[in-house]
């Protein structure tokens, strides 16, 4: 099986509080439909280039886990990369972590995630966890008696922020913000409130009062997320943005030489955020990633050069993997 760089046919999801700046920045124009979520890097996403194009991501790593995720044993991916476009708040909602994943849903997985914010409109805000000085117990009087904003605390981000969102953390992304996602691959969602509204059928959305105020852990959140500092290597500025148990993230700033990336045995997932299409060189062989589109780089390939022609450090990627812890 040759290995390179595999790009996909992103899955685009239609939501009650999505927008269409995922379409503009795309295909710079604007959807039909409301488009809340860009799945880029998912395990059952479809390749788009190469001879393994029509085949899922999941397909091959069955068929080959050594070279595609450094691993001796096929499993699921257990990183999920997207895209979310909030014209509207979303639900507040919490997830499970795995135990409580396991106990309440039969899945093996929770949902840790962490955001980048790629655009913030002035004045945009998150609900980030519940009020410091709120239990579980007041949150759920608040919730049975009307009132399930009292204890909800409100924060206010810009471009450029990384929130860290453990499982447990009652949550909500606010109007106005464009963002990458990075979580575990799960989709287990307890909605606590829905803003009064109805979904795309115009009904109420279900929401998931018992299972919620269960899996919620006030405080297991932190914000500001503590970032450590820019390395400049090679005139490539690196910044560490998240070094958490499921995943690593990390922002590069492409200079005037290529950045080199070693895949130390697991395979990398690349999202180009910036300005300008950048390239991937690995062997003798080179292929363009373009802006807004996403990469999966197997393990096999054991280190890619990242380049721009562009050398103003506006050509910007994320680079995210599993942990080692």
């Amino acid at each position: 099986m040759t290995m390179y760089p595999l790009l996909f046919e992103p899955t685009l999801l239609e939501k009650v509080w999505g927008g269409h700046s995922i379409h503009h920045w795309k295909y710079g124009t604007e959807s039909q439909k409301p488009i809340g979520e860009s799945w880029e890097i998912f395990s059952e996403n479809v390749i788009r280039n190469g001879e393994n194009a029509g085949l899922t991501l999941q397909s091959l790593i069955d068929a080959n886990p050594q070279c595609m995720i450094g691993s001796n044993e096929s499993e699921e991916f257990p990183l999920l990369v997207k895209i979310l476009d909030a014209k509207e708040w979303l639900s507040v909602q919490v997830h499970p972590d795995d135990a409580l994943a396991l106990e309440l849903e039969g899945e093996s997985r929770g949902k840790t995630e962490c955001w980048y914010i790629l655009h913030a409109d002035e004045e945009a805000c998150i609900q980030y966890d519940i009020k410091h000085d709120c239990t579980i117990g007041d949150y759920a009087d608040a919730i049975d008696n009307g009132q399930p904003k009292r204890c909800l605390e409100f924060l206010p981000v810009k471009a450029g922020d990384i929130i860290y969102v453990p499982a447990g953390t009652v949550h909500a992304i606010g109007p106005g913000i464009m963002l990458y996602e990075l979580q575990q691959t799960s989709d287990t969602t307890y909605r606590l409130y829905d803003w009064d509204r109805v979904g795309l059928d115009g009904k109420p959305r279900e929401l998931h009062i018992e299972k919620g105020l269960l899996c919620s852990k006030p405080g297991s959140g932190r914000y500001p997320y503590p970032v450590k500092e820019a390395l400049m290597i090679d005139g490539n500025c690196v910044l560490p943005l998240i070094r958490e148990t499921y995943f690593t993230l990390d922002k590069v700033s492409l200079g005037k030489q290529p950045f080199f990336l070693a895949m130390n045995g697991k395979a990398a997932l690349l999202t180009n955020i910036g300005k300008h299409d950048v390239y991937l060189t690995y062997g003798a062989m080179s292929i363009t990633l373009p802006i807004a589109t996403s990469a999966f780089l197997p393990a096999a390939l054991e280190h890619v050069s990242i380049g721009c022609e562009k050398q103003d450090q506006s050509a910007q990627v994320l680079i995210a993997a599993q942990n080692d812890i």
